[in-house]
């Protein structure tokens, strides 16, 4: 579903990406971990077309977009939701989802809200509530549930645990295989290695911009290198 080739990519001439090579297959989940500053978060980044890489190519269903603008990668399915779930912050929890339908799913928005909603329980129970008053882990939902509104092929997270207590953490991983079982394609970043590997089907380790290891969730949470590394195991 989606790969890249060779991909190189920074921010002026400070160089991030070093030859990225990473496919994601339909129906999987793929990890992507690493330090902070291993180029997850550029990646994505990279990949939504948020930024332009310097070199290589990004194939979305056999089609090139490493020169696609991000409103275009967005109406063909592959959603981003970034650190920090960017909400708007003064509008209510259910204006936030019904934007996430502004350029793909407008036609099924009230379906997708119901679902969403049942997905998430608590977000139907603060629709009427401004989103810049819900705590960590609802800000989480709303911004993954803005993202399902736009029926995403391919969901991109980056570090959808930050920050939340343990207890929602469960859940967001939970709603997340969900997700995927659903039928939802997910690229995942977080810095929370074990339990994302544990779920994920194939996983990438970024060190310095280059990858630097490979292999299922489960070769790499027995791989000692993996485990003392980036574990803490």
């Amino acid at each position: 579903m989606l790969k890249i080739e060779n991909l190189s990519a920074g921010y002026g001439d400070v160089v991030v990406l070093r030859r990225i090579n990473l496919e994601v297959s339909e129906g999987q989940i793929v990890a992507l971990i690493g330090a902070n500053g291993a180029g997850k978060t550029t990646t994505l980044k990279t990949v939504s077309g948020l930024l332009r890489p310097s070199k290589g190519k990004i194939f979305f269903e056999g089609k090139p977009i490493h020169n696609w603008p991000s409103y275009r990668t967005v109406k063909a399915g592959l959603i981003h939701v970034p650190e920090g779930r960017n909400l708007f912050r003064q509008m209510t929890v259910q204006e936030n989802l019904e934007l996430g339908s502004f350029r793909r799913g407008r036609g099924a928005r009230n379906t997708n809200l119901e679902k969403v909603f049942n997905t998430f329980p608590k977000l139907r129970e603060r629709k009427d509530q401004t989103a810049g008053t819900l705590s960590g882990g609802e800000r989480q939902m709303l911004a993954i549930g803005r993202a399902l509104m736009s029926e995403p092929k391919l969901l991109m997270l980056d570090e959808p645990s930050l920050g939340l207590a343990p207890l929602i953490v469960r859940d967001i991983f939970h709603t997340i295989q969900n997700i995927r079982e659903e039928g939802t394609t997910i690229l995942i970043v977080e810095q929370n290695a074990v339990q994302t590997l544990k779920m994920a089907d194939y996983g990438y380790v970024l060190e310095n911009g280059e990858v630097v290891l490979s292999g299922s969730g489960e070769d790499l949470l027995e791989n000692e290198e993996i485990r003392t590394a980036y574990l803490g195991l």
